[in-house]
Order: structure tokens, then sequence, then C-alpha cells
């Protein structure tokens, strides 16, 4: 039986698929110098972005949405503090200043 959620998961599977194969222009466009350290930094932040979405919806469709809400609320703001930290650490190693 095909749910919203098998949906769902389906379309964020393809998504995932997508941001893997741009993860390496998007790099490049930049002028990003990556290491393998910091593609696993950047992995596990999307990774994490993932469960913490999953979660909050999957708290809503079990019929608790105030704490889907605040699992929302919560990983907004923890994932802009952890984004910032991850793009401080990715363009602190730019092999061209701003362009």
């Amino acid at each position: 039986m095909i749910t919203n959620l098998v949906v769902f998961a389906f379309i964020v599977g393809i998504l995932t698929g997508a941001v893997v194969v741009g993860a390496n222009s998007w790099a490049l466009a930049l002028g990003l110098r990556m290491s393998w350290w910091r593609w696993l930094l950047s992995a596990l932040w999307y990774i994490l972005l993932l469960f913490l979405l999953f979660a909050a919806f999957t708290f809503m469709g079990e019929g608790e949405v105030a704490a889907g809400w605040r699992t929302i609320g919560i990983s907004v703001v923890l994932m802009v503090i952890l984004g910032a930290g991850l793009a401080r650490i990715l363009l602190a190693s730019r092999s061209h200043p701003d362009s």
C-alpha cells in the first residue's frame, strides 16, 4: 500500500540523489577545497537535517502535532547554528576570495 509517507520518502530520495550529484559541482563553483573530512561534515549535516524533518513529521502523523512543531522549531535553530559553523569551516579554505 502506497501511503503519503512512502511518496514523501521517494521524493526525498530523489532530491538527495540530486544533492549528492550536484555537491561536487557546487564545491567547484564556489572554489572550495574539499577534503574527506569536509565532505563527511557536510554529509552529516544533511543527514541530521533529514532525520530531524522526518522525526518532526512522524510526530505530527502520530497525532502529536505540538511535539512535531516543537521539533521543527528546535531543529531550525540547531541547523542554522550548525550550518553557520559548517559554512565557516568550508569557506575558510576557498581557493579564490569572494568571486
